[in-house]
This record gives C-alpha cells, sequence and structure tokens, in this order.
C-alpha cells in the first residue's frame, strides 16, 4: 500500500506540474540571411530597423548610426566592456531607449551600448540597426528555422518539459545555460564530447586549439592544414587552421566532414569554441531556455 500512495502521489504530482506549464508563440519574425549572416526586423523608438541576430553575444547593442539618428540619450556615467572572438575587448558607452519591438514583443524603457557596425548590411541597401543579444533572447524559447527563413519567440512558463510545436521526429539534448545566457552545447567531435557556445552570430564551427586536440588534431596536422581566417562582430580579425571533423554529431543527429576552423585558445572566451551557422543553416532547432534543452527537427 506505502509504494501505490506514493505511486499515486507522483502522478498527481506530475499531473499538477503539467497543468500549470503554458506555452504559446510571443512573436514570429522573418529571417533575412544575408552575406552567411541572419537579420530580424525591429522597431527602435518607433524607428524600423534591421537587427543582426546573435545568440553569442550577451548584451544587445545598438549601431552608432541608428543611436546618432533617433537622436537616442546618452548615459555619460557608465560604459560596457565586451568581448569577442576577435580576441579584443571593446568599451562601449550607453543609451537609453523607449520600446524596442520585435514583432509583438516590447522591451520597454532599456539602456543598450553602442557599437561601430559601419560596413554591415542586412541587404545591399539596408544598415544594420545593431545586433539582438542573450540578454532579450533569452527570455524565451527559440524556434530557429533557419530553412523556411523565420524566427519564433516562445513565452514559456512553468514547464520542466517541452514539446516543439513541429511534426515529425525530433532529437534533443541537454544544454547548459550560463550566467552570461550563452547556450553550451555538448557536441561529439570523432567521439570526443567538446562543448560549444551556440552561436548564430559566427559563421561557422570554431574549436578551440585545446579542444581540437582532444579531438584528434595534432599539432602537426594543423601545422599542414590550410589557414582560415574571419572576423568576429568586434571586426577584429582571428586567423586559425582548417581542421575536418570526420563525424560531428549533436543531440543524436550526424554530420559529415564538418570543417572547423582551430583557434588559439585566447580568442575563444569559455567553452571548447562556437556552434554556428553553418550548422543551423542544416536543421530547424529550438532552443529551450526554460527548460535547458536544444532539440533538431527536420528542415521540411
Amino acid at each position: 500500500m506505502p509504494t501505490l500512495r506514493l505511486a499515486l502521489l507522483l502522478c498527481f504530482l506530475t499531473q499538477a506540474a503539467s497543468a500549470g506549464c503554458t506555452m504559446h508563440r510571443a512573436a514570429e519574425l522573418p529571417l533575412t540571411l544575408w552575406q552567411n549572416k541572419l537579420y530580424v526586423p525591429v522597431s527602435i523608438d518607433g524607428a524600423p530597423r534591421m537587427m543582426f541576430l546573435d545568440t553569442g553575444a550577451s548584451v544587445t547593442t545598438l549601431a552608432v548610426k541608428t543611436a546618432n539618428a533617433l537622436n537616442l540619450p546618452r548615459d555619460f556615467d557608465h560604459t560596457l566592456d565586451m568581448f569577442g572572438v576577435g580576441g579584443k575587448e571593446s568599451h562601449l558607452y550607453l543609451v537609453h531607449t523607449r520600446k524596442l519591438l520585435l514583432g509583438a514583443i516590447a522591451v520597454n524603457g532599456e539602456t543598450f551600448p553602442v557599437a561601430d557596425f559601419a560596413g554591415l548590411m542586412a541587404d545591399d541597401a539596408t544598415p544594420v540597426g545593431g545586433l539582438i543579444g542573450a540578454d532579450v533572447l533569452s527570455h524565451f524559447d527559440l524556434d530557429l528555422d533557419v530553412p523556411h527563413r523565420r524566427l519564433g519567440l516562445w513565452d514559456v512558463l512553468g514547464c520542466t518539459q517541452v514539446k516543439p510545436d513541429w511534426a515529425g521526429p525530433t532529437g534533443s539534448v541537454a544544454i547548459d545555460i550560463e550566467p552570461s545566457r550563452h547556450v553550451s552545447v555538448p557536441v561529439k567531435a570523432d567521439g570526443t564530447v567538446v562543448n560549444l557556445l551556440l552561436d548564430t552570430g559566427s559563421p561557422g564551427l570554431i574549436l578551440s586549439t585545446r579542444a581540437a586536440a582532444r579531438a584528434g588534431a595534432t599539432p602537426e596536422m594543423l601545422d599542414e592544414s590550410r589557414a582560415v581566417s574571419g572576423r568576429g562582430m568586434n571586426e577584429q580579425a582571428f586567423a586559425g587552421r582548417l581542421h575536418i571533423i570526420a563525424r560531428l554529431e549533436v543531440a543524436g543527429e550526424v554530420f559529415g566532414d564538418a570543417r572547423a576552423a582551430v583557434v588559439n585558445n585566447g580568442r575563444v572566451q569559455g567553452g571548447d569554441g562556437l556552434l554556428g551557422l553553418e550548422f543551423l543553416k542544416r536543421k530547424r532547432v529550438w532552443v529551450s531556455y526554460a527548460t535547458g534543452r536544444l532539440f533538431l527537427g527536420r528542415a521540411e
């Protein structure tokens, strides 16, 4: 009888938890993929802008031209230090906004840092108004459907488990939500587990030299491989070596011959590297900040 009573109690608690779980789509935004970067439309104090979607950035940041054009009040008493994969720390000043709109979602009365995004375009003619970072995105679960160019933002309340609003089977894996709101995903690279930050701002897969060594890339192999280079969002160049991962496994899904840029350990702040846009293009991805899981679905 005690066992039966315990089973009934657990059943009641599970039902109660499920009854308190609510999910609804707070917004759905079109995604623009331009020059291997993702952009979403927003409104800043009533002015329409296109902003870079960057889960790898801790803080939403506005462009200098946007802050000047909208005459946003400046906070002269504070600055913010930021660090990117380019390896440079930037000291940014802050401005006040009345309302940032993402679809129907309003972010009211916030202060954001300002950076120079000169030359970054959302298409042939539209300068970028800034970037949307994890400080805003992490309040929602993200339904990131790059193949169909759309982003769903979901309010998830009181849930210990979620099921993406998708048809067909999905794979999933537990993720770590860091204090910075970065998402750390355990990935198998040729059989070795590495923890990569999910970064929509990174064009591809980046590994630190330490993580690459664990995955079988010896110094001799890297010395003989092709040099690669790129730029972080702070426009600081970084250089590395190309390493091909024969088998990359994420949430039970296997990707063959994945190309990784191997960079010095100091170029990647925390973790073993970055899981970027080249991976995200292949699948529909649900990032559950609320329950700490990542789901992969079919790109149909």
